[in-house]
């Protein structure tokens, strides 16, 4: 189940899981889990819990009324490749179907691109360090 992040111990679950997947694991330093962006109003922090642990982390950033941007998706090393990144965007488009999003962006990682594309994201922009992908959902409205 894909749920918001408010209480303290799902914060650090988020941070945990960010940290070492998207910092540590890349040998990267600098991971702030303070930065503004996790509370700033219109971005939503995700967790997918499975049985209440917590294995995977996104946030979904509003851009506009209608376009999200999706940020900083992580799953644990160790429920990687088992459907679980799947469950997260499928949890993560109907949280963004029910704020009336009708557009997805992501900056993905050139090692990420495949999975999108297999979830039918396509890509916008290809250039660069992290390729621009884009899905259009149906809010049912």
């Amino acid at each position: 189940m894909v749920v918001q992040v408010f209480a303290d111990e799902h914060w650090n679950a988020y941070h945990d899981i960010r940290r070492v997947v998207l910092f540590e694991a890349r040998g990267l330093i600098g991971y702030d889990a303070n930065h503004p962006d996790d509370r700033r109003e219109g971005h939503f922090p995700l967790l997918l819990l499975l049985e209440n642990t917590p294995v995977g982390a996104a946030r979904l950033d509003l851009m506009s009324r209608q376009t999200a941007c999706v940020r900083t998706v992580a799953i644990r090393a160790e429920c990687q490749g088992k459907g679980y990144g799947r469950m997260l965007m499928a949890g993560l488009e109907k949280f963004a179907s029910q704020h009336r999003v009708k557009r997805l962006l992501v900056n993905a990682a050139r090692d990420a691109v495949g999975f999108y594309e297999a979830l039918g994201w396509s890509v916008v922009e290809a250039g660069g360090e992290n390729p621009v992908l884009t899905k259009e959902l149906r809010t049912g409205s």
